[in-house]
């Protein structure tokens, strides 16, 4: 992915974390406390963990998940574990794909939904393209969306979890 997409992407998640976009690309596992949730979000930037949660959430995060490696601290598995006291539902993990070759400068991002043929996703893109940078989260077991995803050009930006209620982004 282009260093310019790169940043522009990191400085929106950062901002939506509550986050400096720094944070995202330090491989370690870093949990924002966020009052305005009531749920959280457990993002894996390549070898960097990103959680924001509601306090109560975050401070169990942290005790137990918190000290754990990025990629560990991300398992969907240990996550359910720690968090089954509060009641909340787990979705994903999701893959959130951006159109690699998609222009930066200064444009918002445009989600597109997943589909699994290429020329559905291609008309999307044209569309999206347009206006903003094409994005998409396909969950993983939805492999052949993903191809196609791949197929039209889209690579990996990071992976989430959400805990709770899934956002509208």
């Amino acid at each position: 992915m282009r260093p310019d997409l790169l940043a522009c992407l990191d400085a929106h998640w950062a901002a939506h974390l509550h986050c400096e976009p720094a944070c995202l690309r330090n491989h370690d596992t870093n949990i924002v406390p966020d009052p305005n949730r009531t749920g959280a979000e457990v993002w894996l930037f390549d070898k960097t963990c990103v959680m924001t949660a509601a306090p109560p959430l975050a401070q169990t995060l942290k005790a137990s998940v918190g000290r754990r490696s990025p990629v560990v601290a991300f398992e969907p598995g240990p996550l359910r574990e720690v968090l089954s006291t509060f009641g909340l539902e787990i979705h994903g993990p999701e893959a959130v794909m951006v159109l690699a070759d998609a222009v930066a400068d200064g444009k918002d991002i445009q989600w597109i939904p997943i589909s699994e043929t290429d020329s559905e996703l291609a008309a999307a893109i044209r569309v999206a393209a347009d206006t903003g940078i094409p994005v998409t989260a396909i969950p993983l077991r939805h492999r052949s969306a993903r191809r196609a995803a791949e197929t039209c050009g889209f690579v990996l930006y990071a992976s989430v979890i959400y805990i709770g209620e899934k956002p509208n982004l």
